[in-house]
């Protein structure tokens, strides 16, 4: 009977957590489906709102990098880019304080954030940050072997690094088709990160 008791009272505590991710589903699906930056800064207002009345939620503030590093790859401005890229990584470095953050996909994002760094200023940014994006996301796959966005952001790194240095990278397809076998898997009826399907296209184009 206490251990009703003890089951009952986990799952009322637990009840605000998962109304707030239900809560915030619509905007990732809403977020997921954005192309155009006028799309992503829309989706972006609803998630500082989202982060403003519920900031113990670590997905809102997740999202929030994961948009700025996407304004960062759209809009033409330097002087942008490099605002949202500094606003993605105050989101970012948040992260690590709320509970039930998945570590894994903070990595990932960090790394993906030094990408927009490398792409907003190749000539500068590319020497400097090369060697951090590649040990972010092997520190999201030391935490999570199976998350896709690790895999195909890491296999499509290495392919570039490969092909700047003429070099053949004999495993890439093999890398390629274990990523999207997970994402295959993926449920992208929740909150939970899910993008990345848009990478595994460009990796195809890239061989």
């Amino acid at each position: 009977m206490k251990t009703m008791k003890n089951y009952v009272w986990v799952l009322l505590l637990a009840l605000p957590l998962l109304a707030t991710a239900q809560d915030l589903t619509p905007v990732v699906q809403t977020l997921n489906k954005a192309k155009e930056v006028s799309e992503f800064m829309q989706v972006r207002s609803k998630l500082e709102r989202f982060s403003i009345a519920k900031p113990d939620v670590w997905l809102a503030n997740y999202y929030l990098a994961y948009v700025d590093v996407q304004l960062s790859f759209q809009l033409p401005s330097k002087d942008e880019k490099a605002q949202y890229l500094r606003e993605a990584e105050d989101y970012l470095n948040k992260l690590p304080e709320l509970k039930g953050v998945e570590l894994s996909e903070v990595y990932t994002l960090k790394g993906l954030r030094l990408y927009g760094l490398i792409a907003s200023d190749p000539q500068t940014n590319g020497p400097k940050y090369s060697g951090e994006i590649m040990a972010n996301y092997e520190k999201a796959l030391a935490l999570n072997p199976n998350n896709p966005r690790a895999m195909i952001l890491l296999v499509l790194y290495k392919n570039n690094m490969a092909q700047f240095m003429h070099q053949a990278n004999p495993g890439f397809q093999q890398e390629v088709d274990k990523a999207v076998a997970v994402f295959e898997t993926e449920n992208t009826t929740t909150a939970n990160p899910a993008w990345g399907r848009a990478w595994v296209q460009m990796a195809r184009n890239s061989k």
